[in-house]
């Protein structure tokens, strides 16, 4: 793995093919956190292996701010559809 980024939903990984050199970028959901992971090259094929890392302490408490700003702006609220 070249490099990743942490989203709410997932991470956002950018892997490199270990037969053609091919970079690519792939989502991964954020429950693989801190595992090994299998992808094939969308070139040419070859499956490869990547460790996913896990969140560090600072990367957490910006994602736990970023849901606290989120539900004071909903205020809390639940929204009911009519049928």
């Amino acid at each position: 793995m070249q490099s990743h980024k942490f989203s709410p939903e997932n991470i956002q990984t950018t892997l490199v093919c270990s037969k053609c050199d091919e970079v690519f970028s792939k989502e991964f959901p954020l429950d693989l956190e801190g595992q090994t992971i299998e992808f094939k090259c969308p070139v040419c094929g070859v499956p490869g292996e990547a460790d996913l890392p896990y969140k560090s302490a600072e990367e957490r408490e910006e994602l736990e701010e970023d849901f606290e700003e989120v539900e004071e702006e909903e205020g809390g609220e639940e929204f009911e559809e009519e049928y």
